[in-house]
């Protein structure tokens, strides 16, 4: 890691980032923190998943913003990610290449099953508790990351997102065919024969 290095994480809601300076060779400090909700996946499941351009404006000028902020913060190093939002978008990469082109950053898109892991992976170095399941709830998904004595054992993603179900049946006043919804895609839990843990750690962008 760079002495000084930003993390930018775009979510289907909000978008977060910190800056992190690096104090010894396994250590670093916050020193700062960001987020704005810009949900830019908002319009996006009515639109047969395709960003729309208010949204796509209000995260362009939020990745400005936080940008700024890393710069004045002599940040040496920018990794940014993309979840649910940009990885179900069949325009993503016209929202990622002016990004890159305007602002001269790249954003890696990653799938739900590594968005998961890197959610068990925080919850292990962060909560004394070595048996879990990790539930993100996020705007477009919900990643599940099942832990059993320190180790990971599986991590799912599934399309069950605050945004998205609100766009697809809470805005059709459709509360029957939320909970269908929900409940058909939970089967896939199950269906993984894996052992559920009695903690659930809960995390969330929003």
């Amino acid at each position: 890691m760079a002495k000084i290095t930003t993390i930018i994480d775009i979510g289907s809601n909000s978008m977060r980032m910190v800056v992190l300076q690096k104090s010894s060779r396994f250590a670093f400090n916050l020193i700062n923190e960001t987020k704005s909700k810009v949900k830019i996946s908002e319009g996006c499941y009515e639109n047969n998943g395709n960003l729309q351009e208010i949204p796509m404006q209000r995260a362009y000028e939020s990745l400005k913003s936080f940008l700024n902020i890393s710069k004045s913060l002599k940040s040496r190093k920018i990794i940014c990610v993309a979840t649910s939002a940009l990885r179900d978008a069949p325009n993503a990469k016209e929202f990622i290449s002016k990004i890159q082109k305007d602002l001269g950053l790249s954003i890696k898109v990653i799938n739900g099953e590594t968005e998961a892991y890197y959610g068990g992976v925080a919850a292990l170095n962060l909560v004394d508790k070595n048996s879990f399941v990790t539930i993100d709830i996020g705007g477009g998904s919900t990643e599940f990351c099942f832990v059993k004595d320190g180790n990971i054992e599986k991590s799912m993603s599934l399309n069950i997102g605050t945004v998205r179900i609100k766009e697809l049946y809470f805005n059709k006043n459709d509360i029957d065919g939320a909970r269908n919804y929900i409940l058909d895609n939970l089967k896939k839990i199950f269906e993984q024969n894996i052992e559920i843990p009695d903690t659930a750690i809960g995390i969330g962008g929003s």
